[in-house]
């Protein structure tokens, strides 16, 4: 363990090479290694339902995975179409072929990761679907607070004003920096500042990885991590960045 830690520390310790893993070179590494596990088990998933073999999937070859009943399930409100529909290959589709290649069928599977502005407007529109009650294609603010506002609450300091009193102060002002059109509705385009709290993208989550294996061991305390550091606590270390799965393989030292 300790040889492993010992050969990732200078892959890690680039910007700069300085002696000393920062949050934000470790949030990068574990977001590199993120992405490119993701892609790997997306070229597996696009091999398996490619089947006529041409690099691409078509609508009609992909066939409707487990975790899409999953969700349906947990969504009958909505005509129990969940996630899994036409409209959402459709956004996936960037160039409009009607087929998904790989960039196009890893959006498809990881939507919260996309940059791609035609697949975030579907996030939009479906957040406001999902919740427009009253069916006029967009949100109102009972519709806003008593849905999307409590997902985003907690995500930063402005969306996490202490509300505990009950006062719907801090969903209002969210609600009035939305709404830029003033009209008392919130459109899926006005949607889009907070569409990643609602789907946290990988960098997110690396970061919070990042911080968690920081606080637990920069012993001295200075923020970032020696080598020394990293060779006393490796389990802290290495479990907070690869599975039981990884462990047999250690891509990472190849």
């Amino acid at each position: 363990m300790t040889l492993r830690v010992a050969a990732l520390f200078p892959k890690i310790d680039v910007d700069p090479a300085d002696g000393a893993v920062t949050g934000a070179e470790l949030a990068a590494w574990n977001l590199a290694s993120a992405r490119r596990e993701v892609m790997h088990r997306t070229a597996r998933e696009l091999d398996l339902h490619d089947r006529d073999h041409d690099g691409r999937v078509a609508f009609s070859e992909y066939e409707r995975p487990s975790w899409a009943w999953r969700f349906d399930d947990n969504n009958s409100t909505n005509g129990g179409m969940g996630w899994w529909k036409e409209g959402h290959f459709n956004a996936a589709d960037v160039d409009g072929d009607g087929f998904l290649n790989l960039t196009e069928f890893n959006d498809f599977l990881h939507p919260a990761d996309t940059t791609s502005p035609k697949l975030l407007h579907w996030l939009c529109k479906e957040e406001v679907r999902e919740r427009d009650k009253d069916n006029d294609g967009k949100l109102d603010f009972q519709e806003f607070y008593n849905g999307l506002f409590y997902s985003i609450r907690h995500y930063d300091d402005e969306t996490s004003t202490d509300d505990s009193n009950g006062s719907d102060a801090p969903a209002k002002k969210s609600f009035s920096q939305l709404d830029l059109d003033n009209d008392g509705l919130l459109s899926a385009d006005e949607l889009k500042p907070i569409i990643g709290k609602l789907h946290p993208a990988e960098n997110f989550y690396a970061k919070q990885q990042a911080d968690y294996v920081i606080s637990q061991a920069d012993t001295n305390k200075d923020g970032q991590l020696s080598l020394n550091e990293m060779i006393e606590n490796p389990y802290v270390f290495y479990s907070a960045l690869f599975t039981e799965d990884d462990y047999g393989s250690h891509d990472e030292l190849r």
